[in-house]
């Protein structure tokens, strides 16, 4: 859910699965979207030197629009954004993680086996891991956290997110059972320790994703003893004690204004890989309009390009962008009118000028699509239509197709009528019929300026051409949020504007995750059986060119029904100084773990 909006590394061993071909093998390389506009990292520039001070100044924009620690997360099992896993890839490691190109590699793994069924994982650790105080790590640390993750008692609920498939889980999340975990190797355990150093986890289905999955934050492991000292979630306060098991750990909290990071000298002992950088500072800032303005003064070394900046930032020497995995969208509630019906869900997807909204109030920072996989993802449909009646490719609607479809719902409305004189049976007629229809509103969060902007022009497009009352209206992050932890009878909302950036690279993120009548991001209220057969087929169809070929097939379905009304697919922008080298985002928008080594500081040059 994180997307609600978001040189020196390890060696890549290889996971051996006989049979199993990965995505990368077959599909679209995901290299391709992720060509960046930086220069070969880790080359200082001509007369450039290493700077004295190792010193990266990094700004972090909090999703809750406060500049202290409380608008930062730092719990694995609770990070749900995309600024708050960049901060986890800072202090934490996992038994596998994505390199710059999305690839799986391992990680804190030393080798992993798969048996021949797909069902079960046996991870081999690496010597000599340990916390960032000098406790040991060893698989009973990597079986806690992910058996935490699932407690229902202490996590937001990710855990089943991530996770489910492992074998018992469901039964743990629902508070069934009080754990997954076996001592030895348990053939009816989700997780068994074998030793210190090897841990077994078995799933209910061979599904295609679970490596991919398991670079979530939601299974990095986590220190028990720090958890215990500290109840009720605090232990993150103290992260400067220990519990830290990536490049980096926690130097202080700056007064609750600002975190600090030193190089964990455990995590460079284990993987053999040491840090150049000898500290990262991460202010608090309220917004991003407030980090560019701080860092065009000279205040910090990084900065997020706000939309209405691109155009003159991307002529700035600077400015690097690159192609996220992320989708904003307007989220459609099935269980409301006038979205009940499906002539009208159509005509709104169809009357909406993508290419128009989109380069106005973004300056050329995104792309116009309709798609809900995003360009660069495995599985993208290179083939996908906009729904009927329209079938065809453009970003710029059928407005006209729109229209006739408004048309014929409104001939249905011959029911009982209100006060007004309007029919109110069918229940959606009085969103949709006489000179002062009933008021339609989407709801965006306020805190993100361009998509309020979007919002209220396409409101307005809604308007105009369908001769409804569209309306926006601002709501806080939270609250947008909230629609993902309801029922679809239960939200507040008719519809709403939102953002899902991919948790990792694969389609089942963003088909199965979402559109499943029981999947925990189904906000829209989808309820198709025959539908939810087949993302269940295709998520453990070991075939990669076929799972691809599923995957095509199921986004059309879902664009026919229009839970979603894609718009834009993001860019990551933002500007860096000269004198930093090696940093980057991938198409995640995450620095990965084992790419911290090859970050470093030169002398700028006159």
């Amino acid at each position: 859910m994180r997307g609600m909006v978001v040189g020196g590394t390890k060696q890549a061993t290889h996971v051996s699965h006989k049979g199993m071909a990965r995505w990368a093998r077959v599909l679209l390389p995901l290299a391709g979207m992720l060509a960046l506009l930086l220069s070969a990292c880790g080359q200082a520039a001509p007369g450039a030197s290493l700077a004295k001070d190792q010193r990266f100044v990094w700004p972090f924009v909090s999703s809750d629009g406060t500049n202290t620690i409380t608008g930062e997360v730092l719990d694995p099992s609770l990070i749900s954004s995309a600024t708050d896993f960049t901060s986890a890839s800072l202090i934490y490691s996992g038994l596998v993680t994505l390199n710059s190109s999305l690839h799986v590699v391992n990680d804190l793994a030393r080798s992993i086996d798969v048996d021949p069924t797909g069902k079960k994982y046996t991870f081999h650790l690496l010597p000599n891991l340990a916390f960032s105080d000098g406790k040991p790590i060893h698989a009973q640390d990597f079986a806690y956290a992910m058996d935490r993750s699932l407690d229902p008692s202490n996590t937001a609920g990710l855990g089943i997110t991530y996770l489910g498939h492992i074998l018992g889980a469901g039964d743990r999340s629902a508070g069934k059972v009080p754990t997954i975990i076996a001592q030895g190797d348990n053939p009816n355990a989700g997780i068994s320790v074998v030793d210190d150093q090897t841990l077994v986890i078995r799933l209910d289905a061979p599904i295609g994703f679970f490596l991919e999955a398991l670079t979530y934050p939601t299974s990095y492991p986590v220190e028990k003893s720090l958890v215990d000292k500290y109840p009720g979630g605090a232990w993150v306060n103290h992260l400067d004690q220990g519990g830290c098991s990536g490049p980096f750990m926690v130097k202080s909290y700056g007064g609750g204004k600002e975190l600090s990071y030193i190089p964990n000298p455990n995590w460079s002992k284990a993987t053999h890989h040491n840090l150049i950088l000898t500290e990262i500072d991460r202010p608090f800032v309220t917004s991003v309009d407030a980090e560019y303005t701080n860092y065009r003064a000279g205040q910090y070394d990084y900065t997020d390009v706000p939309d209405n900046q691109s155009s003159y930032a991307r002529g700035q020497d600077d400015y690097r962008e690159v192609g996220e995995l992320a989708i904003d969208y307007f989220g459609l509630n099935f269980t409301k009118p006038p979205f009940d019906n499906l002539q009208i869900r159509q005509a709104f997807d169809l009357a909406l000028q993508r290419q128009v909204i989109v380069d106005r109030n973004t300056q050329g920072g995104a792309t116009p699509t309709y798609h809900i996989v995003p360009q660069g993802m495995p599985g993208y449909d290179v083939n996908l239509t906009n729904p009927a009646p329209d079938g065809t490719q453009a970003v710029t609607g059928n407005q006209d197709a729109a229209q006739k479809l408004m048309k014929q719902v409104r001939a249905n409305c011959q029911g009982l009528t209100n006060s007004q004189g309007v029919s109110t049976d069918p229940d959606y007629c009085p969103y949709i019929m006489g000179n002062n229809p009933q008021q339609i509103t989407f709801s965006a969060n306020g805190s993100n300026q361009t998509r309020v902007d979007i919002t209220r022009a396409a409101a307005a497009q809604w308007s105009f051409i369908l001769g409804l009352n569209v309306v926006e209206q601002t709501v806080t992050f939270k609250q947008i949020l909230n629609i993902y932890t309801m029922t679809p009878q239960a939200d507040p909302f008719q519809a709403w504007a939102v953002g899902w950036l991919a948790d990792y690279p694969d389609p089942q993120d963003w088909l199965t995750l979402q559109f499943a009548s029981t999947a925990p991001y189904n906000a829209s209220g989808v309820s198709d059986p025959a539908l939810d057969a087949a993302m269940a087929k295709a998520d453990v169809e070991q075939d990669p060119v076929t799972r691809a070929q599923d995957y095509n097939q199921i986004e059309q379905q879902i664009v026919a029904q229009v839970p979603w009304i894609p718009f834009m697919q993001e860019k990551a922008k933002w500007r860096l100084r000269s004198w930093v080298h090696g940093f980057t985002l991938n198409s995640l928008a995450v620095m990965p773990d084992i790419s911290w080594p090859s970050v470093y500081v030169t002398t700028p040059t006159q």
